[in-house]
């Protein structure tokens, strides 16, 4: 249950007020990055395409390897804005700023549901930072990154379901068009149905699973629920898929919400009839690396209430001095946006222009993350052997990429008739090549393209 305070009501400018803003910063470090998510660029490309077809994709157009096989896009509607801001803008920039306010809006929802479990600044400030270092590996601008605030939307909506519930029904369509993950939070809604048997909720639920049969996919948007989970053995081959290490420092900081969460259980402050909803969220939070943040959004205002409600300080500040304060701390966090380079590629990540140039056309090999990157920059005039598009590939095509990246290429290579390769310098594929005589046409500092 919420704690309260008896103060609570009374609002007293205090300096504690401006700590929340200080995640804003951290989100804006983060966001002003040089992109790296190769997904975001074929999400991009995805949906200049769309645009131009006036309809969603059914099929792949992408690969040669797969070409015109069964494939939806889960995330259309996103992918829409992503093809119009690649028209309207000049750069990428947009995509930066895309992850700050998108960030931001998060992280407001996210302290919004913290404080009404546990009605202290401190405590939701802190609460938010341990957000924040798990939000970090994936604030890059792919759909995925709003499917993170459309479940913190859902998660406020469930505190006041009386009021709010029926606004489950236009979320959950948006979502439904945004991505796949929206299952996630229909499986929130029937566990904090079950939890309260709220009537109202339950009505409003049904008709929020019916709007999800009303996207432009149709009864779509569940064949691509259906197509991860057939392709589950092939995700694991993709890193974010594989199973959570909290020895690594950036997920880490989720063994302090399992431990919170805990706490809060002994000390009673989490309820037996809140399990309901914390043990399925905590064991998905196990699954997977990408499973681990939005576990947090769901779990977060329920480990806060392990802390304590500190005794809030006499000393009060001037209205106008709090305004100030806080605008100071907005410029602030709004420094690396307006002094960083804004859509700047990665270029360790993604290949320079002469590369690109010396496998264009071709039956070339790349990775999954140059696959991407090819899609968004060379693509109609150039198809690629694979992406990060798992669900598609499947498990027996990324095994074997996986097979050819560490050397064993040549009875792919044969097969597929792979006239050139694009090969990160660091791999023992790009070894081998040279050792079987294919010839280094561009080497830079992070790839070689080679030629046989």
């Amino acid at each position: 249950m919420p704690r309260t305070r008896d103060d609570t009501h009374v609002v007293r400018p205090r300096l504690v007020h401006i700590a929340p803003l200080l995640v804003g910063v951290l989100i804006a470090v983060r966001a002003s990055e040089a992109i790296r998510a190769n997904s975001f660029l074929w999400h991009v490309r995805a949906g200049s395409l769309q645009i131009d077809l006036g309809s969603v994709l059914t099929e792949d157009p992408f690969s040669f390897t797969a070409a015109g096989e069964a494939w939806r896009t889960q995330s259309w509607l996103v992918e829409l804005a992503y093809g119009s801001a690649e028209s309207a803008f000049g750069s990428l920039a947009w995509a930066n700023w895309l992850v700050f306010g998108a960030g931001i809006i998060l992280f407001f929802l996210m302290g919004i549901a913290v404080y009404q479990r546990s009605p202290s600044v401190l405590v939701t400030t802190g609460a938010l930072l341990v957000g924040v270092w798990l939000f970090a590996p994936f604030a890059q601008a792919r759909p995925v990154i709003v499917s993170y605030v459309l479940l913190a939307v859902v998660v406020v909506v469930l505190t006041r379901p009386d009021h709010l519930a029926w606004a489950l029904v236009p979320i959950f369509w948006v979502f439904a068009a945004v991505h796949g993950s929206w299952i996630l939070a229909g499986g929130l809604v029937v566990l904090e149905l079950i939890r309260t048997r709220n009537v109202i909720l339950l009505r409003a639920g049904i008709a929020a699973l019916g709007a999800t049969l009303l996207t432009a996919h149709g009864v779509g948007a569940w064949a691509v629920l259906g197509s991860f989970a057939r392709n589950r053995e092939a995700l694991t081959l993709i890193q974010e898929w594989a199973p959570p290490d909290f020895a690594d420092i950036a997920q880490a900081p989720f063994v302090l919400i399992i431990v919170g969460v805990l706490v809060g259980l002994a000390r009673q402050r989490i309820s037996l009839a809140d399990l309901i909803v914390v043990v399925p969220f905590l064991a998905y939070g196990l699954t997977s690396q990408r499973s681990v943040f939005p576990a947090d959004i769901v779990l977060v205002p329920f480990a806060a209430m392990a802390l304590p409600l500190p005794t809030p300080s006499r000393e009060t500040m001037s209205r106008g001095m709090v305004v100030a304060a806080m605008v100071a701390v907005a410029l602030v966090a709004l420094l690396p946006m307006l002094t960083r380079p804004l859509g700047v590629l990665d270029p360790d990540r993604f290949p320079s222009d002469d590369v690109v140039d010396a496998i264009r056309g071709t039956r070339a090999f790349n990775d999954t993350a140059v696959g991407g990157y090819l899609i968004f920059e060379a693509w109609p005039g150039h198809t690629v052997y694979i992406d990060d598009r798992a669900e598609l590939y499947g498990y027996d095509r990324l095994a074997e990429f996986r097979r050819a990246l560490a050397g064993d290429y040549r009875t792919l290579f044969a097969d597929l008739d792979i006239e050139t390769a694009v090969v990160a310098v660091d791999t023992p594929l790009a070894v081998r090549l040279a050792e079987d005589g294919w010839r280094p046409v561009v080497t830079t500092e992070a790839f070689i393209a080679f030629a046989p």
